[in-house]
C-alpha cells in the first residue's frame, strides 16, 4: 500500500474535484461554528472532538489537524465526503432530512394562530431521526471500510453504534440491536467487495499502486 500521506492528499483532491468550493476549516476560528456549538448542548465535545460538514466545508476542531496522524484523517475525510456528495445530489432536502424532526420545532411559534401548533414543541425532544440515521449509516459505512482497507482489521462496531444511540447525535436512532446487525451486514459486504460507487472510489485510491 502507498504512503498514507499520499493517500490522504489524493482523497482530499478527489473531494475537491467533486465538491466545488470544498475547504477544510477550523471550528475554533469560525463564529458560525462557535454559535452552532452553543446550540449543541447535548454534545459537550462538539467543538473539540467532532468533525462537522456544512456544505461545501468540513470543519475540524482546529488547524493544523492531524498533520501526522493520516489513517484516521483519511477515514474521517472519506466519511465527510459521503455527506458532501449526498448534499450535492439532494440539495436542501438533505439538510431537511438530517435535521428532522428537530428542525420543525420553530412551527411552535404559530401557536398564537392555532394552539395545535404547540405540538411542534415535541420536536425539541430527542425523537429518533430516520433521515439523520440514514445519512450517518452511509457515512460510518465508509469509516468501517477505510479502516478495514488500511489496517486489514474490523473496526469496533460497538463504538460506532454508540454514536447513534447516545447524545452524540441527539439519540438519532436508539435501536442498538438493529444497528449492530446492520453494520455487521455492511462489513460483510465490504469484505466481499460489494461496494457502492462512493466506497469503490475511495478503495481505488487506497489500493492504487
Amino acid at each position: 500500500m502507498r504512503n498514507l500521506k499520499e493517500i490522504r492528499n489524493d482523497v482530499e483532491s478527489v473531494i475537491a474535484s467533486d465538491i466545488n468550493g470544498f475547504e477544510i476549516r477550523s471550528k475554533k476560528d469560525s463564529w458560525f461554528m462557535r454559535t452552532v456549538g452553543k446550540l449543541m448542548f447535548f454534545n459537550k465535545r462538539f467543538m473539540t472532538g467532532y468533525i462537522t460538514t456544512w456544505y461545501p466545508y468540513v470543519y475540524v476542531p482546529k488547524l493544523p489537524w492531524r498533520s501526522q496522524n493520516h489513517a484516521p484523517a483519511i477515514a474521517t475525510m472519506a466519511h465527510e465526503w459521503v455527506h458532501l456528495h449526498d448534499r450535492k445530489r439532494m440539495g436542501l432536502i438533505f439538510n431537511f432530512l438530517y435535521a428532522s424532526p428537530q428542525v420543525l420545532a420553530p412551527f411552535v411559534l404559530l401557536a398564537f394562530w392555532n394552539l395545535w401548533f404547540l405540538l411542534f414543541a415535541l420536536c425539541l425532544l430527542p425523537i429518533p431521526s430516520p433521515g439523520r440515521a440514514w445519512a450517518e449509516i452511509r457515512g460510518y459505512r465508509m469509516s468501517i471500510a477505510v479502516y478495514y482497507w488500511i489496517s486489514g482489521q474490523k473496526v469496533d462496531l460497538k463504538w460506532i453504534v454508540d454514536q447513534f444511540v447516545s447524545s452524540s447525535y441527539y439519540f438519532m436512532w436508539p435501536f442498538r440491536g438493529w444497528l449492530m446487525k446492520k453494520f455487521q451486514k455492511e462489513f460483510e459486504k465490504i469484505k466481499n467487495d460489494e461496494l457502492s460507487p462512493e466506497l469503490r472510489a475511495i478503495k481505488n485510491i487506497i489500493k492504487r499502486n
